[in-house]
């Protein structure tokens, strides 16, 4: 993960994500997720294992045997943007920093948390009335469900639910990413030595999300009659330390609804649902 290709790897991607998110550099900008629901069964859902979300990736390691159980943070170093101002070699030793501390945090976390997040997902989806198997067939969606741990700027452990979907296969395959933010933050402490309350509290907040996320997708793929017209999605630019912790990139959106205290919106990569208290809005009224 610290090799020299490895940190060009890295440079390139921190690169193209910071011209996406600011809508900056060469080229058209990226569209909206919007998933198609025109196939034969649009309501048709698998239990899927995503590459995306499956297999490790810098400052990423998994806390359960499952995969199902994802761990992200960007501390250690002075973040990588800031490796990439000395070159090549700084941008290694930067991001090999900061995956160290992301692999010694993750050491106190693996295999504390007892809720299962594909189990959590598959009651919610087919309480929403989604169809949903425990294996794939031609014709359905790949669902893969995880729990997002994320550690904010403030050392803080943000926690989410997500649901990555992927329909087709090979060039004609569309994937998008919903995720939906839970009322809960831990210390890195509190998750390395849960109580009982801490994992019962954190599976019922986990499939109250997963059950939101369900509804919204089940909602989605209704057809439309085509008799009533839906009120345009506003765009507004945010900064959420939810989706770049340690840093204020400033992204582009598209206003959903607001749900108790929670914003929805549409990204270029699917459906976010982000507490009010971890968003800032830019520009734009919501």
């Amino acid at each position: 993960m610290t090799g020299l290709d490895g940190a060009h790897r890295r440079a390139f991607w921190l690169c193209a994500f910071l011209a996406i998110a600011s809508l900056t550099g060469c080229g058209a900008p990226p569209t909206y997720k919007n998933r198609p629901v025109s196939g034969a069964s649009p309501g048709t859902f698998a239990l899927a294992h995503a590459k995306a979300v499956e297999e490790p990736r810098h400052a990423m390691r998994h806390l359960d045997e499952a995969r199902s159980v994802v761990y992200t943070q960007s501390a250690g170093g002075g973040g990588v943007a800031v490796g990439l101002l000395f070159g090549p070699l700084g941008a290694a030793a930067n991001a090999g920093m900061i995956d160290n501390r992301t692999e010694l945090d993750a050491q106190r976390l693996k295999g504390k948390l007892t809720l299962e997040p594909r189990q959590l997902f598959l009651d919610a989806a087919i309480r929403q009335g989604l169809d949903v198997a425990s294996a794939g067939a031609a014709g359905q969606t790949g669902a893969t469900p995880y729990l997002h741990i994320s550690k904010a700027s403030n050392e803080r452990l943000l926690t989410a639910v997500a649901v990555r979907l992927e329909q087709g296969t090979g060039a004609d395959q569309w994937t998008g990413l919903y995720l939906y933010q839970l009322p809960l933050s831990y210390s890195l402490d509190d998750l390395a030595r849960p109580t009982e309350e801490i994992q019962r509290q954190l599976s019922t907040e986990a499939a109250r999300g997963f059950s939101e996320l369900a509804a919204f997708i089940a909602k989605e793929g209704q057809p439309k009659d085509g008799l009533g017209k839906t009120a345009p999605e506003k765009e507004f630019t945010y900064v959420s330390d939810l989706l770049t912790p340690r840093f204020e990139i400033q992204m582009r959106g598209r206003f959903i609804a607001r749900s108790e205290d929670l914003v929805w919106f549409r990204t270029f990569d699917g459906i976010y649902a982000v507490r009010a208290s971890n968003i800032k809005i830019k520009s734009g009224r919501i």
